[in-house]
């Protein structure tokens, strides 16, 4: 071989030499794995993770750390007696957000749940609590009557509030209490809503849980719906199933340590005859018509047109005697307009219906008229000026022992004076006036005793 090509095949050789302990370095740096807890298969929304269910609904893989949520489950046991908020997919990890606080509400075979609101004080202060059995009692007014009388017996209460077992720091007391819910069946889940419907007042009866009370053997959830029933306002339960709590019993407690459990006893129905039948007059027929009403508002004064019937009326059948005066047809009020306008769910009466009100035009602009141009007037000749008489005056001096004073009279008639001023000599020399002193008009006096 040639030299070149030698040298050639040692360069092509070291290079991949090279590559190779390149790729066997990064190989060696491994990915950091951790154990997460995944669901083993599809779950549903509400399923309760018990120690039991655990292996077939959970399993434990690896991932990736990186990438994984911070809330993910990592320890099986943090499931246990759990409750999954959302559905979840096979192989999905399980985050503490999927989880919800509390149990699943578990009810006995045939019954629902269903709530009442209750305060503390109607509920035994509070003692009344998730497992508790309690007597629903009842006060209604009938007529003049007030009657009280038990609504349901032996009821199994599931929860208080949200709650479905005792907080540890209660104190077996739910003294803020809202709600109380109970494991019903169908009929007694009616009684209780007619009771709401109907107004009664409602409170709860803890009872004694090793005592049977004689409200247990005479109860009957027909006489019940009876009561409730008077001539004003009749009362029914339509849509259970017939015989389904016509008569509840109380459920048999555990004796006592050293007590003689009691005897069974079993009662047979008594058999009632059937009440006879009372035929039903059918109630009378109602006289019914159709009439427009509005879908929408509609503004007053406006035209009534084929459109607006068509996309802002609806037809409804009414009561005659409900709907009095309304109109049926619009067509005969085409061109006229809707004075009052109309409401949503508002029919249209006669007098609702006119000739639609003219719109103000605007107003023109208001320019005054020029005034008038006037010639060159005729020159006014002054009127005489009446020549002004000036008016007697008379100065009569007063000499006292603080000086002298000068009283100045004013003639006012013929014969009669009024004193106008009281002046010093010099206010007199120089023709000054001082503030007035009126005085009552006299006749001059007589030339004897007035001195100049």
């Amino acid at each position: 071989m040639k030299q070149k090509n030698i040298v050639l095949m040692v360069v092509a050789v070291g290079c991949g030499l090279v590559a190779a302990f390149l790729t066997s370095q990064m190989s060696a740096k491994q990915v950091d794995q951790v154990d997460v807890v995944v669901a083993a298969k599809d779950l549903a929304v509400g399923t309760t993770l018990t120690r039991d269910d655990l292996k077939d609904l959970v399993k434990i893989v690896k991932r990736p750390k990186d990438g994984l949520p911070v809330t993910v489950v990592l320890n099986p046991e943090d499931l246990v007696e759990k409750r999954l908020s959302r559905p979840l997919r096979a192989d999905e990890p399980i985050t503490t957000q999927d989880l919800g606080k509390g149990a699943a509400v578990t009810l006995p075979e045939g019954y629902h749940m269903m709530s009442l609101q209750v305060n503390a004080a109607q509920a035994a202060a509070g003692f009344v609590g998730p497992g508790s059995r309690v007597n629903v009692n009842a006060t209604l007014r009938l007529g003049n009557k007030l009657e009280a009388f038990p609504l349901l017996v032996n009821m199994l209460v599931v929860a208080v509030d949200t709650n479905l077992a005792y907080a540890k720091d209660s104190n077996g007391t739910f003294p803020s209490m809202n709600t109380v819910s109970f494991a019903v069946k169908e009929k007694e889940a009616l009684l209780l809503s007619l009771a709401k419907s109907r107004g009664c007042t409602i409170e709860l009866l803890l009872r004694n849980q090793n005592k049977a009370l004689d409200s247990d053997k005479k109860y009957n959830i027909d006489e019940v719906i009876k009561l409730l029933s008077d001539e004003r306002e009749k009362s029914n339960i339509a849509g259970a199933v017939s015989g389904d709590t016509s008569e509840k019993k109380a459920e048999p407690t555990e004796p006592k340590t050293g007590e003689k459990a009691p005897e069974k006893v079993v009662e047979k129905p008594i058999e009632k005859p059937a009440p006879p039948v009372t035929p039903v007059a059918p109630p009378p027929a109602v006289a019914m018509v159709k009439v427009l009403v509005a879908k929408q508002d509609i503004a007053p004064n406006t035209e009534i047109t084929k459109d607006l019937i068509a996309e802002a009326f609806e037809e409804k059948a009414l009561p005659k005697e409900f709907a009095g005066s309304a109109l049926g047809d619009l067509s005969e009020a085409l061109g006229q307009a809707l004075k009052t306008g109309v409401s949503k769910g508002q029919w249209v009466t006669p007098g609702m219906v006119g000739i639609q009100t003219p719109k103000t035009p605007p107003q023109e602009f208001f320019q005054p008229s020029k005034p008038p141009v006037e010639g060159p007037k005729a020159p006014v000749e002054p009127q005489p000026v009446a020549p002004v008489v000036k008016k007697k005056t008379l100065d009569v001096a007063v000499h006292t022992a603080g000086g002298s004073m000068i009283h100045r009279y004013e003639e006012t008639a013929p014969g009669k004076w009024k004193k106008i001023a009281e002046l010093t000599p010099e206010q007199a020399a120089k023709g000054d006036q001082a503030a007035p002193a009126p005085q009552d008009e006299k006749k001059a006096e007589p030339d004897n005793k007035v001195r100049d």
